[in-house]
């Protein structure tokens, strides 16, 4: 391609932009709404994502040890339970431990655990699980309960169920969200595209009749909406930014407790999917336009 007609392709496609500016504004504005409103579903899905992970993670089997094995064997037993599958972590906790915390647990009622000690302490030596994977809790509380030595163990696995299923959800909704938007701004710019391309219908005309490619009519379009898709994704990007950072803010006075991910962690992230977003809109739009108008 000859330096000449790359300059020529540059010129049209902005001479197109500022040619048909009000539905040029037009097609960037729905572009720039179309990826906030994606780019603010996404992260907050990914947040609610990592917190639902955080509260998987926190999730933990218990498991009693039998009345008949001594507070030193109980303890010796952490290596069989490490070598079950999909245990990461087993934290011993001795029955009089666990004693004096529900004495705490119960604060003004703890003279209800009064006569009780280390000689006729009713609970039992335990051990708390972390797992690898939170989302095989009942395989792994089987599995624990096959173990020698141990007696019974407790997880709250409807809690640990329910948690993926949100999960999934919000996946589902965040990726639905995209597909659909993605599609509302391409057509949008096809729209702006085409109506450049009605409006210089004659000139396109001539040019076919005098030789030009269909490449070569086609190139400004092209550029012009590639050069609206960046534009888009660039500001999108800005406002996106100060959005998100206004919404963390609220969300974490009124609710400290959730987790939120710092935007800056993942503000090239968010920058390569918006300005590759605005990219595909903005070029698939000219082409879907172009494809159907050459016919001239």
């Amino acid at each position: 391609m000859k330096k000449s007609s790359i300059g020529y392709f540059l010129k049209e496609g902005f001479r197109n932009i500022f040619l048909h500016g009000f539905m040029s504004f037009a097609a960037v504005s729905v572009i720039v709404v179309c990826l906030i409103i994606t780019g603010t579903t996404a992260l907050i899905s990914y947040d609610i994502n990592l917190n639902i992970v955080k509260l998987q993670n926190e999730s933990e089997i218990v498991v009693y040890i039998e009345d008949t094995y001594t507070t030193e064997e109980a303890r010796a037993m952490e290596k069989t339970i490490l070598q079950v599958d999909n245990v990461a972590k087993a934290e011993f906790e001795d029955k009089d431990t666990a004693l004096e915390a529900y004495r705490e647990e119960l604060g003004e009622n703890a003279d209800l655990l009064d006569g009780f000690d280390s000689s006729n302490n009713p609970l039992r030596d335990a051990f708390h699980i972390t797992m690898k994977d939170p989302s095989k809790v009942a395989a792994t509380k089987a599995a624990l309960e096959s173990v020698d030595g141990i007696g019974n163990a407790v997880a709250n696995e409807e809690v640990v169920a329910r948690l993926i299923q949100l999960q999934r959800m919000f996946q589902a909704i965040s990726v639905t969200l995209v597909v659909a938007l993605g599609l509302i701004s391409i057509f949008i710019i096809a729209n702006t595209v085409k109506l450049a391309m009605l409006a210089r219908r004659r000139e396109i005309s001539i040019q076919k009749m005098v030789g030009a490619t269909n490449w070569f009519i086609r190139w400004p379009f092209v550029i012009e909406g590639l050069v609206l898709g960046l534009l888009a994704g660039a500001i999108a990007f800005g406002l996106e930014w100060a959005l998100y950072e206004q919404l963390s803010g609220f969300i974490l006075d009124n609710l400290p407790q959730f987790t939120m991910a710092e935007f800056q962690g993942l503000m090239f992230y968010v920058l390569g999917i918006f300005a590759g977003a605005g990219v595909i809109v903005g070029v698939g739009g000219s082409s879907l336009t172009i494809r159907r108008f050459m016919d001239v």
